[in-house]
């Protein structure tokens, strides 16, 4: 499942925030196959599900960011991974 986020007002698909959910598919185990060695907890290798939040354009909106981390961390065990920054990235701080 796929979302495009915007926010209230604005041109659809100006918001630069789009994510994806994928549960129990192939893609999401190989998707926590390919970094679960680098994960120190040990917690996702037993994942079944990968949220991905993909942010485009110069003007992030952070609060987006953040209700969207929250509702992850309130429905589920999240382990948070960033593309740069790895298993050290730490949302709380958003």
């Amino acid at each position: 499942m796929s979302a495009i986020l915007d926010r209230a007002g604005e041109p659809a698909g100006a918001g630069g925030c789009h994510i994806e959910i994928h549960a129990q598919s192939p893609l999401a185990s190989a998707m926590i196959a390919e970094v679960a060695d680098a994960e120190p907890s040990g917690r996702i290798g037993s994942a079944n599900a990968v949220v991905t939040l993909t942010l485009t354009g110069s003007d992030v909106d952070w609060s987006v960011v953040r209700a969207i981390w929250k509702a992850a961390k309130s429905l589920w065990n999240a382990v948070p991974y960033d593309d740069g920054s790895g298993f050290g990235i730490d949302l709380d701080e958003l």
